[in-house]
């Protein structure tokens, strides 16, 4: 017993821990995956040791003419040292790279999903590179919080034989020597559009996709367009509201004048440049490796009994208020309960007192237009006064968020939302009811409605939610 332990202390020495936080790329989930196995096996080895019974077979085992025990405690706790510091500097690396855009962190990992990259710090801002849609675009999206750089800047590299710029008309002219129209009136009116190739940039926005995925991308007065030296780039003041839907947007739009870029002439003969390859590091690689060696030598040389499950005991906790079989759909609803009639603000109360409403934070629905079994939505709570919005329409969960703070959530019957005067309209019409989102019941203007149209879900703002007819069927 007494020569394991020294065995395995004297295993902890420097060379173990020369890695350098720089020489570690950011891991797979199947690499975290590994490395938390790992973690959990050497909890169950320190446990096992205090067990009597444990400590009678390792000293029996040691007492053999055994050669290969020592060495291999050794090994075993070398690559446990290595899977723990690979995990710290998993998590130190991500901190890294996401201090001061916490609250797009989320938006950012979706982002990096598409692309099949991983984000990156680059100085103050972060970098996400990849290769978008079927065709494996290379694509680089940028976003920062600096005064003299854009807040969003995606670069999509295309077959292009033209440059062309399309600017707000209030920003700077743009490049090109010639300003010509784009064919689209609500294009015209806001932007700029200039090339040296106007005959090339018609017949690129000849058609009536082009012009509409154009639209889709010179979305506000705020965002510049343009295609130069082979590239496509995007750029927007700030990082926009609600980034991970916005940016998905913007590259499916893209992609879409990307192919066009491609039906045209002469552009198969143009050979596009791939990024340059993202692999993991050789210590990511080591590290995986011995964690995974060492994993199937504790189970040979280490038996132990695992208590059997109880199926008596049920460790699934469902907040009040939930349905089961939404509760089954929500992720992560530890610590959540559906906001009660007392836990609604005295304003919310004579609100919906007011219009004959509920009181209660589960809203059901029509959300997904279809007949059947009512969709719903709730309100959640924590302990931390944090307030979540969940929407679920036919057993899927289309929209869950987690906002400072809403007063109640209600239905808008479908025939009315064509009624509604918009602050910010949505992208497109509604398949069923919406949900009214009222943030804050003493101000008419600080609600957000939420459509379901096909598979995704638009975010909208009326101008006063006061003036909704919420109680029609």
């Amino acid at each position: 017993m007494t020569a394991y332990l020294e065995s395995r202390e004297n295993s902890l020495n420097p060379h173990c821990r020369r890695i350098h936080p720089r020489d570690v790329s950011t891991p797979s989930r199947g690499f975290r995956a590994a490395l938390a196995n790992m973690t959990l096996v050497e909890c169950i080895l320190r446990y096992d040791l205090r067990k009597p019974s444990s400590k009678l077979q390792i000293a029996n085992f040691m007492e053999t003419d055994k050669p290969t025990m020592a060495p291999l405690a050794i090994f075993i706790n070398i690559a446990i040292v290595v899977g723990m510091v690979g995990i710290v500097v998993y998590w130190v690396r991500r901190f890294a790279v996401f201090r001061g855009y916490k609250s797009i962190e989320a938006d950012a990992l979706r982002i990096a999903e598409m692309l099949k990259g991983q984000p990156v710090r680059d100085g103050m801002d972060v970098v996400i590179a990849g290769h978008y849609g079927e065709r494996e675009r290379p694509t680089i999206v940028q976003l920062s919080h600096r005064v003299d750089k854009p807040g969003l800047h995606i670069k999509m590299r295309v077959p292009a034989t033209f440059s062309l710029s399309i600017m707000p008309k209030s920003a700077w002219a743009g490049q090109g020597r010639v300003l010509m129209r784009t064919g689209s009136a609500n294009l015209d009116r806001r932007f700029n559009a200039r090339s040296d190739q106007p005959m090339e940039v018609r017949m690129f926005l000849g058609t009536a996709t082009a012009l509409s995925n154009m639209e889709k991308i010179c979305c506000s007065t705020q965002t510049g367009f343009a295609i130069k030296n082979r590239v496509m780039e995007l750029t927007e003041l700030t990082i926009p509201a609600f980034t991970g839907n916005h940016i998905a947007t913007h590259l499916e739009a893209m992609a879409a004048l990307a192919q066009r870029l491609e039906d045209m002439p002469g552009t198969s003969e143009i050979k596009i440049q791939p990024l340059p390859p993202q692999g993991s590091s050789l210590t990511i690689r080591i590290a995986l490796a011995l964690g995974l060696v060492a994993l199937v030598g504790l189970l040979f040389i280490q038996p132990y009994n695992r208590p059997s499950a109880d199926p008596n005991v049920k460790n699934d906790v469902r907040p009040s208020g939930v349905d089961p079989i939404d509760a089954s759909r929500i992720s992560k609803l530890a610590g959540w309960h559906v906001a009660g009639p007392d836990e609604l603000t005295g304003r919310a109360v004579i609100f919906l007192r007011e219009h004959n409403l509920e009181i209660a934070g589960h809203t059901r629905g029509n959300f997904s237009g279809q007949p059947g079994v009512p969709d719903s939505a709730y309100l959640l709570l924590n302990d931390q006064g944090q307030h979540r919005v969940c929407m679920l329409t036919r057993g899927l969960v289309i929209y869950d968020a987690i906002f400072p703070h809403v007063d109640m959530l209600l239905r808008i019957p479908k025939k009315q939302l064509g009624k509604i005067q918009w602050i910010a309209a949505p992208q497109g019409p509604s398949e069923g009811d919406g949900l009214l989102v009222i943030q804050n019941a003493d101000d008419p203007t600080a609600g957000l409605v939420l459509l379901k149209h096909g598979p995704q879900t638009y975010s909208a703002r009326p101008a006063d939610f006061t003036d909704i007819d919420l109680t029609a069927k």
